[in-house]
């Protein structure tokens, strides 16, 4: 009798501690979540000041993300919560960017649009990283700046990141880094060269919106063309955001085809499309696209979902900041932003030749 009632304390003193084992871990789980939401405020709350305002809120809470670690730093029994954020709050926040899609404004632009934008994209994710890596950035880093300057800066870094098994988070952060740095020059060039070069508003629109790589820029580049360039260069980059799920799928599969190539001997070697790593956040990205362009929400509460997904990127994109090595920043910072200036610049000459090719000039 004894020894059963030994027993049985035994059993409930374990169960009280793994108990409060399971308690500590929610907690310090939901805390990294709370550090990333922190950040994510204090980034919105800062977002729209003078110059910030071009970088706009991703950027701004990546580099609060990076100051917050060299500085206070981050525990790791955090790094869950955390990682959740930069994962998971980031695959949503992309599905509900799917809300600022217009299938039929797309559409109403002509062929014009959808060629530039496919060919610079087609660029930017084809020949760019052989270029980048010819520059001496690692394959990753110089396949998510090219990612990004040809379709929708971070939100795209964090799509196709999400795709690779093996990729390296401070590459992530660098090119989302790079992406807001370098939109930000290029909206700064394309306000003073527009009154240098005395571009039309349809060139200027074209330019803006096909080149800049956050939405943000693009507004912020825009307004400088006039209301018509504006409006035309929201179109031209909105084509860009819509082109990511295509591109999303093609990566996929290629990922997986050169895995399949890798572990399976020649002649052995079959293709299973079990294996490729559908991007899932992509197909709801799209159909929140669908659903927008029908015409069957009310305008309020698009401008309610466009304001969560913007949120949700500002949190993943602070995670990502608070998960960087500085250290990888120190080493191959410099040598990265220099690169991705240069792809910038090949992008506008590469623009400016479509455009004329097209009959925009």
């Amino acid at each position: 009798m004894l020894q059963d009632k030994d027993d049985i304390k035994d059993k409930e003193v374990n169960s009280s501690i793994s108990d409060r084992i399971a308690i500590s871990k929610h907690i310090t789980f939901l805390s990294g979540i709370g550090i990333t939401v922190v950040i994510g405020v204090i980034a919105t709350v800062l977002a729209p000041l003078p110059i910030l305002a071009i970088m706009g809120s991703l950027t701004v809470a990546l580099l609060l993300g990076l100051v917050w670690r060299s500085t206070i730093g981050l525990p790791k029994a955090y790094t869950a919560g955390v990682r959740f954020s930069a994962q998971k709050l980031l695959r949503y926040g992309i599905i509900l960017t799917g809300v600022r899609l217009n299938f039929a404004l797309i559409a109403a632009s002509g062929i014009k649009v959808l060629v530039i934008d496919t060919v610079l994209i087609a660029f930017g994710v084809g020949i760019v990283p052989m270029l980048l890596r010819k520059l001496g950035l690692s394959r990753r880093l110089a396949f998510l700046i090219g990612v990004g300057q040809s379709i929708c800066g971070a939100s795209a870094v964090g799509a196709m990141a999400a795709i690779f098994p093996d990729v390296d988070e401070d590459d992530v952060s660098l090119a989302v880094a790079i992406c807001g740095l370098i939109g930000t020059v290029g909206v700064l060039l394309f306000a003073f060269g527009t009154h240098l070069f005395a571009l039309s508003s349809t060139v200027y629109g074209l330019l803006t919106g096909s080149t800049l790589h956050e939405i943000a820029q693009v507004v912020a580049a825009g307004a400088a063309g006039g209301t018509g360039a504006a409006d035309l260069a929201m179109v031209v980059k909105l084509t860009r955001v819509m082109l990511l799920a295509p591109v999303a799928l093609l990566v996929a599969f290629i990922v997986t085809l050169r895995a399949e190539k890798k572990t399976e001997l020649v002649e052995h070697r079959r293709f299973n499309w079990k294996k490729v790593p559908l991007p899932w956040f992509i197909f709801g990205f799209l159909i929140v696209g669908a659903i927008n362009s029908s015409g069957l929400l009310p305008k309020s509460l698009t401008a309610i979902i466009l304001q969560v997904s913007v949120f949700l990127l500002v949190v993943a994109m602070a995670a990502m900041g608070l998960m960087v090595d500085l250290n990888v920043i120190r080493k191959t910072g410099l040598k990265a932003l220099g690169a991705a200036m240069l792809v910038f610049l090949l992008f506008v000459a590469l623009s400016s030749l479509l455009i004329a090719v097209t009959g925009g000039l």
